[in-house]
């Protein structure tokens, strides 16, 4: 989205570096590039994530702007109409695989559609080190043919990166939508890599979302309760309890959030599952309206 999640956590890990005693003015630069990641398919909101987060970071340090700094806030980038013959010619000679260019090309192909679902092949894995090693020489080469093949491939590496990584927490409103509603193209792709969660978008969201993880690291998303009730979540509900354990979960009555209409309920789960846990979970349905549904969830008597 415009990065409204992102700014809260710069907070969160901004009172975490200060308690343990970095200097303040080194704070954001290491937030901005060790530690915060997002990904979009719309380049205009990956632009707005990544002014949110300069802007905050700025008001820390005035002088952040002085050095260029590496954001890790992306918009993925397709594939599509790319010819492999014609990269693996100009590359070739630099050392890069045509095997690990086949695997970029044909990964992100459809990016545009279906975004932080895709999962990064095995070999690209393997091999994303001496893929971006090689793009860094045929761009210092002095080919002008082999410079511009690279500089086309540097933004799908740069996402496949991200999308291979393993995270300490993910958070997320992912996005919703009816699996009568999707295209029979992106229908297909969930059925395939996300079967359990092909009852709407969000389910197939949630299963990435622990792919995506350490073991023993948390997520929290903010989605559409329905899948806590209805049948057609079931194997979404199985399929999350057995790979975690939901530590809290708070049900929101329909407007629990302005000025949107929708049935939702946040909850933080951990990637390590424990039969015996017992969380914290906190039906507030029955309290009508925004201004109740706010007082509860900052813990005022109503």
């Amino acid at each position: 989205g415009s990065g409204h999640i992102l700014v809260e956590a710069y907070e969160v890990l901004k009172a975490i570096y200060l308690e343990r005693g970095y200097q303040a003015r080194a704070i954001p630069r290491l937030i901005l590039e060790k530690n915060l990641f997002g990904l979009d398919i719309d380049d205009r909101a990956a632009q707005m994530a990544g002014f949110a987060l300069m802007m905050k970071a700025r008001a820390d340090d005035r002088r952040l702007l002085d050095s260029p700094i590496k954001l890790n806030v992306l918009s993925l980038q397709e594939s599509k109409g790319l010819e492999l013959d014609e990269f693996d010619s100009h590359l070739k000679p630099f050392g890069i695989s045509r095997v690990l260019l086949a695997s970029l090309i044909d990964t992100f192909a459809c990016a545009k559609t279906f975004g932080s679902l895709i999962q990064v092949p095995e070999t690209l894995d393997h091999g994303l080190v001496s893929l971006a090693d090689g793009l860094a020489k045929a761009i210092q080469s002095g080919d002008v043919f082999a410079q511009a093949a690279a500089e086309d491939l540097v933004p799908l590496v740069a996402q496949a990166t991200v999308l291979a990584m393993k995270f300490d927490a993910v958070v997320a409103n992912p996005p919703y939508m009816g699996s009568k509603w999707m295209s029979a193209f992106l229908k297909s792709y969930i059925d395939e890599w996300y079967s359990a969660g092909k009852g709407d978008l969000f389910g197939a969201f949630d299963l990435r979302i622990i792919n995506f993880l350490r073991d023993g690291a948390q997520f929290g998303c903010v989605q559409p309760f329905l899948w806590m009730f209805l049948s057609t979540y079931e194997d979404l509900r199985r399929n999350l309890l057995d790979q975690a354990t939901l530590t809290s979960l708070v049900q929101l009555e329909y407007n629990g959030f302005e000025p949107a209409c929708v049935p939702v309920c946040t909850f933080v789960a951990s990637k390590l599952p424990c039969e015996d846990y017992m969380g914290s979970f906190f039906d507030l349905s029955e309290f009508k309206g925004v201004e109740k549904s706010y007082a509860l969830q900052a813990g005022r008597e109503i």
